[in-house]
């Protein structure tokens, strides 16, 4: 009885330690580079940083950013990667409200729409995992040409205080989606023209 009794508490000290559960957007992400024959596979977590505090008064800082924590898998040089495919901001030009939730635990959130050209090949949606916060639920996609030659990656948990702001750059997901799905350019040349002289 001592020993489950010495054990709970430790327990319980490990996480009060810890804050209680850990703070986040916990996801499963699967990438593969061109020319890999196996793809990089793991977890990792998405932590909201606090908003940095300034001296300006006209305008106060609203925003804050986030850091990525790797929880399983072989993710080292995959996180910035997947640092530019993630969305943790508000709602904005290319996303709109679908009018469906999704439960995360005992949280439902409300799904929304990315904008991303038809044909292209990628699939993705948000949730709002706060009010007026929309974040990365599921994205996934091939890709011909490029570093990257597919890409699945999933949110799983929702962990998430009241103090949690978007991140500055938290519409990250946006502009790689311009570039990734954008046509390639195709070279332009020039014809040769001669003139001759009589």
């Amino acid at each position: 009885m001592k020993m489950f009794g010495a054990l709970g508490a430790w327990i319980l000290s490990a996480s009060l330690l810890n804050g209680g559960s850990p703070e986040g957007l916990s996801y499963r992400i699967r990438l593969q580079f061109q020319g890999d024959s196996e793809p990089v596979e793991g977890r990792f977590r998405l932590v909201p940083t606090p908003v940095l505090r300034t001296r300006n008064r006209v305008k106060p800082p609203r925003m804050g950013g986030w850091r990525l924590e790797p929880l399983s898998g072989s993710l080292r040089g995959v996180l910035p990667r997947a640092e530019r495919l993630l969305y943790f901001a508000g709602p904005g030009p290319g996303t709109s409200p679908r009018g469906a939730v999704i439960r995360y635990g005992k949280r439902l959130c409300h799904v929304w729409d990315v904008q991303i050209p038809i044909g292209t090949g990628v699939y993705a949606y948000l949730v709002e995992v706060k009010p007026g916060v929309l974040a990365l639920a599921y994205l996934s996609g091939r890709f011909a040409t490029g570093e990257l030659h597919s890409v699945e990656m999933q949110l799983e948990r929702v962990e998430l205080r009241t103090h949690a702001a978007p991140a500055e750059e938290g519409t990250a997901l946006l502009k790689t989606l311009a570039k990734l799905t954008a046509p390639p350019v195709e070279a332009i040349t020039f014809a040769e023209e001669r003139v001759e002289l009589r």
